[in-house]
């Protein structure tokens, strides 16, 4: 940190430089200055990080020179020294953002601890700034052109090295365009959010870059190692993590990708862009999930018949009544039919009529039936099966679906209320199994687990982990309260199948141990008796 002294006292400027031990600061003095104007010239000079100056000295006092310098060199922390305890010195020197204010004959001690305190913001400063810098280096690495992707030097000292290894994670919100739909702006960053420091905290130990995309709402994670295993490691190493954390996984169903290792920075990119590939199929998803491009790729060849045997996952994207994110989805699998090689009029005929029952079916579930928006549903399908080619069916299979969006949009919201109402319901019949679980849960009304947590975030106000954690608290209250079964038999009573666990978060909701808290009901209830 260099450091520039200017004082009109030739005792105290030279004092200052020989007698505090700087280096032990971390701190070198670059310069002494024995007026205000020297100070000037030599602070654009040099461009210190820390000025220490008297405030009375020749034509320039040391209140314009902080006002100078801090007016080119807005970063610089500033110590002024001074004979004068006076308040409008102090108010002024407050008022220009100085750091301290140290009165002579100065107390080396104390201004050593000053200059400790200094150096150790200083550092985090320096830190946060090569961070800033290797993330906007690494954003561009990602993002930009080849021929716009930064120097090997200016990557060296953001401390991004060309021949490390590196592997890329990103992290999808399955049901995420449905969030956007339902939560307001400040409900969806509040949710994002949390999901983004849940999976930094997964990553923190072996993170190198982290980016968020909240428009997207998906998360960024890279990692690297001095050789290919290591850096494997560290990329499973987060994966493994992101599988162990229940409360995410039940809150935030999520889709992973990877794609392996490459030898040097300059791959980023490309695998970057692989996960982005596979990210494309989140809809096939319905609860959290890891895929690698590698066996994306295997699937996509290898399986054609894959894609049939989760069209109707692909139904629960209907239910957010995105007509874009319908037609999207509709553009994907057909694209994938055509690659598997099953492009033809009959296969379209067999893709349409799955599609078309599991969307009536569905539809019946919000009390809709085809008849409200067609006169003729019956018609409107023959149409459309009976179609001259494989895309003419799919166009009058999204114009159908687009259709029945429109019709269905204003209902959704009483439809919604009804299911989650049903799911309440099943969880207050339920919570006393420890298997419930947000898939099972979402699958007793029929929906993925994906929209079902967004939704019922939406409707009840609290994820759904929190909602069965604060009913299963509560029950566990009243047992306290008036039974004398054991805490181990309550926890089991309430769904734990883990006694201490369940101690452990009855403390954290309640802020007392079961056993604490059932005494003190018992000497509230003792009081409420003497007092009457």
């Amino acid at each position: 940190m260099k450091v520039l002294l200017a004082d009109d006292e030739y005792l105290i400027r030279e004092g200052l430089r020989d007698n505090v031990p700087w280096a032990a600061h971390g701190m070198e003095v670059i310069a002494t200055a024995e007026d205000g104007e020297q100070a000037l010239e030599l602070a654009r000079q040099y461009r210190p990080d820390l000025l220490i100056t008297d405030i009375c000295m020749p034509f320039m006092d040391g209140l314009e020179l902080v006002e100078n310098v801090l007016r080119e060199q807005a970063d610089i922390c500033v110590i002024l020294l001074t004979c004068y305890d006076e308040f409008e010195y102090a108010k002024r020197a407050i008022k220009l953002g100085v750091k301290d204010y140290i009165l002579k004959p100065i107390d080396l001690a104390y201004m050593e601890s000053l200059l400790d305190e200094i150096f150790e913001k200083y550092k985090a400063r320096q830190e946060e700034n090569i961070k800033q810098e290797r993330t906007e280096l690494l954003s561009c690495l990602l993002h930009a052109d080849l021929d716009k992707q930064p120097e090997e030097a200016a990557l060296a000292q953001a401390g991004i090295l060309v021949e490390r290894f590196y592997a890329c994670i990103m992290i999808d919100i399955l049901g995420y365009r449905f969030a956007r739909d339902t939560f307001t702006e400040q409900e969806l960053q509040k949710y994002f959010s949390r999901f983004a420091a849940q999976v930094e905290e997964c990553a923190a130990e072996r993170m190198f870059f982290y980016e968020e995309f909240q428009t997207e709402g998906r998360v960024l994670i890279v990692v690297s190692g001095r050789n290919a295993q290591q850096a494997a490691e560290h990329m499973q190493a987060v994966c493994r993590a992101l599988r162990q954390d229940v409360d995410l996984k039940n809150e935030y169903p999520f889709l992973c990708a990877t794609d392996g290792v490459s030898g040097d920075v300059w791959g980023l990119q490309a695998m970057y862009g692989h996960c982005q590939k596979v990210l494309q199929y989140a809809f096939l998803y319905d609860e959290t999930s890891f895929l690698d491009y590698a066996e994306l790729k295997r699937i996509r060849q290898d399986d054609g018949t894959q894609i049939a045997a989760n069209i109707a996952r692909f139904v629960d994207c209907i239910r957010t009544f995105d007509k874009g994110l319908i037609e999207q989805n509709i553009c994907l699998i057909t694209d994938n039919i055509r690659e598997s090689g099953r492009y033809s009029i009959l296969y379209g005929q067999m893709f349409i009529a799955s599609v078309y029952s599991q969307v009536t079916g569905a539809l019946k579930e919000f009390g809709i039936d085809l008849s409200e928006v067609f006169e003729d549903p019956v018609e409107e399908y023959r149409m459309i099966i009976t179609a001259g080619s494989l895309q003419k069916q799919i166009s009058g299979l999204s114009e159908l679906l687009g259709k029945v969006c429109d019709y269905v949009h204003g209902k959704k919201g009483a439809a919604h209320h009804t299911l989650i109402e049903k799911a309440r319901q099943y969880i207050e019949q339920n919570y006393t199994d420890h298997s419930i679980s947000l898939q099972s849960v979402s699958a007793s009304v029929n929906m993925s687990s994906c929209y079902f947590s967004i939704l019922f975030k939406q409707e009840c106000g609290k994820s759904f982990i929190s909602y069965l954690t604060d009913l299963r608290m509560e029950k566990a209250k009243q047992l306290l309260r008036y039974s004398d079964q054991r805490s181990y038999e309550i926890a089991l009573a309430v769904g734990y199948d883990n006694p201490n666990y369940f101690s452990t978060l009855f403390k954290k909701n309640t802020d007392f141990s079961p056993t604490e808290y059932r005494q003190k009901q018992k000497e509230n209830g003792a009081a409420k008796q003497k007092k009457s």
